[in-house]
């Protein structure tokens, strides 16, 4: 184990990027950096990042905190994003007739990419760690995501992009640097149930959908809920649930009309729903 000073307690608060149709674009680079493989050359890349950020004393040892919680992570409650869709995503009543919905290129929410570049504490808790809880996105769709009803007439739902929702990439560090002795869900991903409604009429709550002639259309893909994480190569000591993914109900409607839904019921009268591109989810 790579330990040097241990310095004061660090507490990093979590960031917190949780708010209602925001749009957070998260896309894997094509290519990650690697450390190189001869010990003296990595060791020398590690000191000159951490002499950068101020993390070497005066006599050049890592200046490594004690306790290190919620450092490079982030938080997101809630953020739920309505589409180019009619759909209460609360609690209420939508009726359309004759109105519309387009959006020309792509729906993006609570998509997270993070690096493990932390300085890790010698216990290090949920750093640089994604925690996402509801995250929600109707795209293109006839949809209940709430609790209520949705009545459309003659009203088209079209996205021409992509729809992408909760994705989470979380990237390994460039180099090794110094490692933990326990780490605690650490370069992990939380996210509780990450919902896609997507070029579909669907009930992902409780409700009622009658649609008639309002087709609900995505040309592009509906990617919801997938997780890559690449491993730190120097691990903690003793990690626990670190590097690790743990989604909990996953659901995505994609390019259907589902007679039942969550829990409710759907009417599609003359309103096909279609997809051009893929559907992927968390598998």
């Amino acid at each position: 184990m790579q330990i040097g000073k241990a310095g004061v307690v660090a507490a990093g608060a979590l960031a917190t990027v949780a708010a209602m149709g925001t749009a957070a674009a998260a896309a894997p680079p094509a290519s990650v950096a690697k450390a190189d493989s001869t010990p003296t050359t990595a060791l020398r890349v590690d000191k000159n990042q951490l002499a950068k950020q101020g993390l070497l004393g005066l006599d050049g040892n890592v200046d490594q905190p004690l306790i290190t919680i919620g450092v490079g992570s982030s938080l997101k409650a809630a953020p739920w994003q309505a589409c180019g869709s009619n759909v209460p995503a609360g609690v209420g009543l939508v009726a359309s007739a004759g109105n519309a919905n387009t959006v020309i290129g792509d729906c993006k929410n609570a998509n997270v990419l993070l690096k493990q570049d932390t300085v890790p504490g010698l216990i290090s808790i949920l750093d640089d760690s994604s925690v996402s809880v509801l995250p929600w996105q109707v795209c293109g769709s006839n949809a209940v995501a709430g609790v209520g009803a949705t009545v459309a007439v003659n009203s088209p739902n079209t996205v021409t992009g992509d729809c992408h929702n909760a994705n989470h990439v979380i990237e390994a560090p460039d180099g090794t640097g110094p490692n933990s002795f326990l780490s605690v869900l650490s370069g992990s991903v939380l996210a509780v149930a990450p919902w896609q409604v997507c070029g579909s009429s669907a009930v992902a709550g409780v409700g009622a959908v009658v649609a008639a002639n309002s087709p609900t259309t995505v040309l592009g893909d509906c990617v919801n809920g997938t997780v890559t994480i690449e491993p730190r190569a120097n691990q903690a000591e003793v990690p626990i649930l670190s590097n690790v993914d743990m989604t909990l109900l996953p659901f995505q409607w994609c390019g259907e009309n589902s007679p039942l839904s969550l829990v409710g019921l759907v009417i599609p009268l003359n309103s096909p729903a279609f997809v051009g591109g893929e559907c992927i989810t968390h598998p």
